[in-house]
């Protein structure tokens, strides 16, 4: 019986062995539990079919549907609450004079900014101009 079982696994290990040949080796090994590398390897396998884990497939779809409806339900309150602060615009004026003052105010802030946009442009051309005067005569 040695020989076949080394015949076996030779073939066990070249991938070359049938479902029915392997059924043979992991027998042999378990009726007879040697300490060699191969009885080791083949009782670590047979414990690991005796495992079960925790994690089974109805509870993996449980937590795959919750977190899907979860992640809707988190979409569709943002999309509700986004929407219903863009109909609350802050700055929004009802009153068609207010607004035309509003309006003027922003125009005169934003006309003294380019004023003085304007001021500084003209310092530094007066600097640019004096600098090509000195580097012309010299």
């Amino acid at each position: 019986m040695g020989s076949q079982i080394d015949k076996l696994l030779e073939k066990y290990w070249n991938g070359e062995t049938s479902l029915e040949e392997e059924t043979l080796i992991k027998e042999h090994f378990k009726k007879n539990p040697a300490l060699g590398n191969e009885g080791q390897y083949f009782r670590y396998l047979a414990d690991q079919k005796k495992v079960s884990y925790e994690g089974s497939t109805s509870t993996l779809r449980k937590k795959t549907w919750l977190s899907a409806a979860a992640t809707i339900t988190i979409g569709l309150i943002t999309a509700g609450l986004v929407f219903n602060d863009a109909k609350k615009d802050p700055f929004a004026i009802d009153d068609p004079e207010k607004a035309l003052q509003a309006t003027k105010e922003a125009l005169l802030m934003i006309g003294s900014e380019l004023k003085q946009g304007q001021d500084h442009t003209l310092e530094l051309t007066k600097i640019n101009k004096a600098k090509e005067e000195l580097q012309d005569d010299s």
